[in-house]
């Protein structure tokens, strides 16, 4: 795909095929998986099935260009397994990646402190220029909130990510939160 600026303006000329590798890191029963599912329009779950390794989904994600061209772009999101036991498969797993989704539990304090931790990895894995983006999710259970948002916004400007929050059960922000992290990714290749 080639490109040029008008005016300040980013114009895209031809369409070929964007593939981008996008991680979803973050403690166990946050709603990774539930996050996904709620994307790529399966039913919710409400039984809590861990993931074991990773799970790889593709969905394609339109954007708009400058100009108002639509520009379609595939998420191959790698749903990534919190649990400990799991963390040596790491590696390989966040391996060219082109985007990160870091993902808490408003409900659940560790989730949120433990952020610090999965984004340590992945600069320690060699991420650190990746876009990235910093969810809190279960904005249903809201009346259970331990995070308020001041401490999210805090984290969010710490490392460098927008910051949302989303349900998976309602699908609040979940097409937001994905559509961004595309806009993110794909500005991010043609800067390179």
């Amino acid at each position: 795909m080639t490109e040029e600026k008008k005016e300040g303006k980013l114009v895209f000329h031809e369409r070929t095929e964007m593939i981008f590798k996008i991680i979803v890191i973050g403690d166990p029963s946050v709603g990774k998986t539930s996050l996904l599912t709620n994307f790529c329009g399966d039913k919710f779950e409400y039984e809590y099935i861990p993931t074991v390794g990773v799970n790889i989904t593709k969905e394609p994600v339109t954007i708009k260009d400058d100009m108002g061209k639509d520009i379609t772009v595939n998420l191959m999101i790698w749903d990534i397994a919190g649990q400990p036991q799991f963390y040596m498969l790491h590696r390989p797993y966040f391996n060219g990646a082109d985007g990160m989704i870091l993902v808490y539990d408003i409900t659940r304090s560790s989730s949120f402190s433990n952020i610090n931790n999965w984004y340590s990895t992945s600069i320690k894995y060699g991420l650190s220029g990746i876009p990235r983006i910093l969810i809190g999710n279960k904005l249903d259970l809201k009346d259970e909130r331990k995070i308020i948002l001041p401490m999210a916004e805090h984290l969010s400007d710490k490392i460098d990510a927008p910051f949302f929050e989303t349900s998976a059960l309602t699908g609040e922000n979940v097409p937001t939160i994905f559509q961004k992290i595309a806009e993110l990714t794909l500005r991010s290749k043609l800067e390179e």
